[in-house]
């Protein structure tokens, strides 16, 4: 059983109100280092954060981690979908490094952000089924707020060689490819 996964060491801002369990400190806002990721199905992506005291904490949920402090947002705008299985591996796309990204929201805003790190999801449920099967994409936006999104819901930027616009008639594929296994 695999639900806990290092990080990439990124320094952060978690929300008091999540050190208070939301009876105190909306609004304001601890320096922490992020250092694991925690999978627990039908729960939103979380946490492991160190913060400037000593002081561990397990369990953050996304929505209450940014890069600067910012206006709250609400859970189902800064991920998609809870865990897909307790098994996972977390890590920093070399490819994708530092890469800018716009985000679609499901209130249909387009967001700017730069890429931080991935979640691959294997071993249960959705994540073993070709058309449902989603990695979660960490990106800090430009408002400060951390997201998880999917692929289908970002639109990667470099200027070098990215261009053009995306087919919208695009669709999963929804077939398990073997070799030896049956169709």
């Amino acid at each position: 059983m695999n639900f806990w996964a290092d990080t990439p060491y990124i320094t952060a801002y978690v929300r008091n109100e999540f050190l208070h369990d939301h009876e105190k400190g909306k609004g304001d806002f601890t320096l922490c280092t992020v250092f694991g990721f925690r999978s627990e199905v039908m729960r939103a992506p979380m946490f492991q954060i160190m913060l400037e005291s000593g002081a561990q904490w397990a369990r953050i949920p996304i929505h209450a981690l940014c890069s600067k402090p910012c206006p709250e947002m609400a859970l189902q705008l800064a991920v998609w979908w809870d865990s897909f299985s307790r098994n996972c591996q977390v890590k920093e796309v070399a490819f994708l490094r530092n890469h800018r990204v716009k985000a679609i929201g499901r209130d249909g805003v387009q967001r700017p952000g730069t890429y931080l790190m991935t979640v691959f999801w294997c071993d249960g449920g959705w994540s073993e089924i070709p058309d449902q099967s989603k990695d979660h994409h960490i990106i800090a936006l430009d408002s400060g707020q951390w997201i998880a999104y999917p692929n289908n819901r970002l639109l990667w930027a470099d200027p070098s060689w990215i261009n053009g616009e995306v087919p919208r008639d695009w669709r999963s594929p929804s077939t398990n490819y073997s070799v030896e296994g049956m169709p």
